[in-house]
């Protein structure tokens, strides 16, 4: 096991492992691998499950989403400006925060990267039931359907065994149907059916009350929806320029998707039949919501585009998933999470495709044991928001103990990261009591798995605990604020003090962190003799292997 006392650094592995990633990629390239990643399952069904729960509350749920996704986006690409490395996301909260932090988010980040394949084939295979009615049982797959998802999981990492300037080369062709076919939906849809009846036959603005609206943040798949927005930062150290082209391909890709999702959002509340509200937004029952859609509105031609497309676009996304994902799950071995085995890159191809293939195992038997695109979406956005928790806490330690001049936010490091944190600590919240009561417990394997790598150290484990506690406090209380809370809880804190009162204590829990981070830090320092976190600017091209100092 690599050393897990050492000072700030990402693991032992060898920094061979990263010079070995191929740095090809330009801004085109990014913006396109990022737009693809975004562009995924979550326009086929993030409006319609964010309809049934809000109604037109929805429109808020996607503004609150959208700027917690700017907000998280800022972060990214300072890290990345700073230090950019293939796998960041986990890297960089070790860096910050010292090896406990960094080996909870890693496995948090790990279970992202296991479950963000399946949520796509399973997608795919969904809205392929409208051809073949086998693959689908209600909502979720049938067992034939599972399989075929399981297939289509194989054959696309198959591809990505290949390298990423191919991965690259034919995501850019599969970009311009990913943006033409949505945008083509949405001003065909509100130019042919926009009825503004659907507001007083659901019940009106918020039928469901504003809480649902907070609620369909991540139960419908909102957060999820926006979850490729880092996927440029993650492959930052494969980048010709990160410097330059991260911010550019990131901020690109998030303007032109939110603009998308909306008009999606007020194509589902204003162009469905107003029949079918008669029972209400939760009412409303369709397997492929906009296919469906477009043919009850005698669009047959565009229904069967948009089936073409369900199959298209999510398969486009799983062939991107799997590169980024890899490169999760490659940072998690660099932290030492997982056996240093799956930290191994291919010297021909620069892919790390034992990562790769580790993800495509875990992959096949989620899709096998789930078959259900919802579950699988709202699952994936707990894990997200906590590693933008814990990467906020990162842009705001790594700014004070560098150099303060040199990265993308500057001075506004601290107000972004301190606000990003907050929001990320109300969407965990927000995702219910159902999903926090299982999806937080599934973390602790994270510390249990610290905990026995550090059997038998001393002051340094004991410091790392120190440095690390903010996180096992902000997990419990979210638990204990979950359960207490009005979002599927016992309701003994109503709405819209729960909130009021889980924001201000994730702002305690933040500056606590960074407070936390500064003291890891220090110590480290006085330790070495060298300074915590030298500033990185490298060259264009250049490999990154100096990540603070070592014992």
């Amino acid at each position: 096991m690599p050393d897990r006392d050492a000072a700030p650094q990402t693991s032992g592995v060898s920094p061979r492992d990263d010079q070995r990633l191929h740095r090809s990629l330009g801004t085109l390239s990014l913006t396109a691998i990022t737009f693809s990643s975004v562009i995924g399952s979550g326009w086929l069904f993030a409006a319609y499950k964010a309809s049934k729960l809000a109604g037109p509350a929805a429109l808020i749920s996607w503004v609150v989403a959208g700027l917690a996704t700017l907000l998280i986006a800022l972060v990214y690409i300072d890290l990345s400006f700073r230090r950019p490395l293939s796998g960041g996301n986990v890297r960089w909260p070790q860096l910050a925060s010292g090896p406990l932090v960094g080996t909870v988010i890693g496995w948090a980040v790990f279970l992202q990267a296991a479950y963000a394949g399946p949520s796509e084939a399973t997608a795919v295979a969904q809205y392929s039931g409208r051809w073949l009615p086998w693959l689908v049982s209600g909502e979720a797959l049938t067992v034939p359907g599972r399989l075929c998802a399981a297939v289509l999981l194989i054959v696309v990492f198959a591809l990505n065994m290949i390298g990423i300037g191919f991965v690259a080369r034919v995501n850019n062709a599969v970009t311009a149907v990913k943006f033409i076919v949505p945008a083509l939906t949405v001003v065909l849809l509100l130019a042919s059916g926009f009825d503004t009846k659907n507001y007083a036959a659901g019940g009106g603005f918020a039928p469901n009350g504003f809480a649902a609206s907070l609620t369909a943040i991540v139960g419908a798949g909102l957060i999820y929806s926006f979850t490729g927005i880092n996927a440029a930062a993650v492959l930052s150290g494969e980048a010709r320029d990160p410097r330059r082209t991260v911010p550019r391909a990131t901020l690109t890709a998030l303007g032109v998707s939110f603009v998308i999702y909306l008009g999606l959002q007020l194509s589902m509340l204003f162009t469905l039949p107003t029949g079918l509200l008669g029972t209400g937004w939760r009412g409303i029952n369709l397997t492929s919501p906009l296919a469906q859609l477009a043919s009850l509105i005698g669009m047959g031609w565009l229904s069967w585009l948009l089936l073409a497309d369900a199959a298209f676009s999510p398969t486009g996304s799983i062939l991107i998933s799997a590169s980024v994902k890899g490169r999760y799950t490659y940072g998690a071995a660099q932290n030492g999470i997982l056996p240093r085995f799956f930290a191994a890159v291919h010297e021909r191809t620069g892919i790390p495709r034992r990562a790769l293939m580790l993800n495509l195992t875990i992959g096949v038997v989620i899709v096998l044991a789930l078959g259900n695109w919802s579950d699988i979406a709202s699952s994936l956005s707990f894990y997200y928001g906590l590693s933008y928790a814990a990467v906020s806490v990162a842009v705001t330690v790594l700014y004070a103990v560098g150099d303060r001049s040199g990265g993308w936010l500057g001075r506004w490091s601290l107000p972004v990261g301190a606000s990003s944190f907050v929001l990320s600590g109300l969407i965990l919240y927000w995702s219910g009591w159902e999903r926090v009561r299982v999806a937080a417990p599934l973390l602790l394997v994270g510390l249990v798995v610290y905990a026995f790598q550090g059997m038998g150290r001393t002051s340094r484990t004991r410091l790392s605990y120190r440095t690390g506690a903010w996180l096992i406090v902000f997990l419990c209380g979210l638990g204990l604020m979950s359960f207490l809370g009005s979002f599927e809880g016992r309701g003994v804190i109503t709405a819209p003090y729960d909130s009021l009162l889980v924001g201000l204590a994730s702002l305690v829990i933040w500056r606590a962190a960074y407070r936390s981070g500064l003291g890891w830090h220090r110590s480290a320092s006085a330790e070495t003799g060298t300074t915590a976190s030298e500033p990185v600017a490298p060259a264009s091209g250049s490999a990154i292997t100096a990540e603070g100092p070592q014992t």
